[in-house]
C-alpha cells in the first residue's frame, strides 16, 4: 500500500469501527494527515486530533467530515504542517520496530518460565496416559511456586 500511500495527500476514514487502525498507521507513515471517525480502538489512539490529523464522532452527518476534509483540502500549510507531524508520530508503528518489541517480550516471558520437561506432554497424551501427565505438570508447578521468591 506504501507506493499507493505516496501519492496522496489526505487520508480519509470513515469506519464505524476499528479493529487497529493498521490503515491509519500505514498513511501516516507515509507522510499523510489522516481525517477519520473516532472509532473506537485506534483512531484517537494514532491520530492526535489538529496535530497529525482531525477527529470526526462516528455518526456525525456527512457534512461534518466533509468539513475536516475540506479544511486540510484547502490549507496547504496546515496540511503540510500535519504531515510532517503523522511522519514524525507514525515512527512509533514501525513495524520493524514493533516487531523487535514483540520479539523482546517473548524472550523475557520465555527466560521467565525456565526450562520445560522435554517430550512430557507429546509421550503422555499419545500413549493414552493423562493422569501421570497430570501428576507431572502439578508437581512441577508446585516446583515451581516453591522455587519461586515471596
Amino acid at each position: 500500500m506504501e507506493a499507493e500511500w505516496v501519492k496522496g495527500s489526505v487520508a480519509a476514514v470513515t469506519s464505524a469501527r476499528e479493529s487497529s487502525g493498521t490503515t491509519i498507521a500505514e498513511a501516516m507513515r507515509c507522510g499523510l494527515p489522516v481525517v477519520s471517525t473516532r472509532a473506537p480502538h485506534g483512531p484517537a489512539e494514532l491520530i492526535e486530533d489538529g496535530v497529525t490529523g482531525r477527529l470526526v464522532p462516528v455518526g456525525a452527518d456527512p457534512d461534518t467530515f466533509a468539513a475536516a476534509l475540506l479544511q486540510l483540502i484547502n490549507d496547504g500549510a496546515l496540511r503540510a504542517g500535519m504531515a510532517a507531524a503523522a511522519l514524525r508520530s507514525s515512527a512509533r508503528h514501525d513495524p520493524a520496530a514493533v516487531a523487535e518489541r514483540y520479539e523482546s517480550l517473548f524472550t523475557s516471558l520465555r527466560a521467565a518460565r525456565g526450562p520445560r520437561p522435554a517430550g512430557l506432554l507429546r509421550g503422555a497424551v499419545h500413549r493414552g496416559r493423562a493422569r501421570p501427565l497430570r501428576q507431572a505438570l502439578v508437581s512441577r508447578a508446585t516446583a515451581v511456586r516453591k522455587a519461586r521468591p515471596a
